[in-house]
């Protein structure tokens, strides 16, 4: 049976950014995360199942690797998911980037992907 697990609103703090100044000073992210998988059993264990425990536990490892783009951040993610989780099929990543330095007034910035399974073929 096919379902999501999904992780909203998972708040860090880090160093990405294009510019030298975004990477010196750093800036607040909060991600979201909906993984596609196949249930196989329905016998309430945590291994039957995709850990949200482990999801966030492999978001963060990416978070804190400090990248140039949103779109390589949520690439990243969808991708380690994918790589860690054989039952996870796709991945919905949205890292919005808060306050970003565009010299006006903008609440946040985001760029959301789907990554496909596919992709690790």
């Amino acid at each position: 049976m096919k379902g999501k697990v999904a992780l909203s609103g998972m708040a860090f703090y880090g160093y990405h950014g294009y510019y030298v100044e975004e990477n010196k000073l750093g800036n607040h992210y909060t991600v979201d995360l909906v993984v596609e998988t196949e249930f196989e059993q329905m016998d309430d264990n945590l291994e039957s199942t995709l850990n949200y425990e482990n999801l966030y536990k492999t978001t963060e490892e990416v978070m804190n690797k400090p990248l140039k783009l949103l779109e390589t951040l949520a690439f990243n993610i969808g991708k380690k998911i994918l790589t860690e989780n054989e039952s996870a099929l796709k991945v919905f990543v949205r890292v919005n980037k808060m306050q970003p330095p565009i010299g006006a007034l903008c609440d946040k910035a985001y760029v959301e992907l789907e990554v496909d399974k596919d992709i690790l073929s």
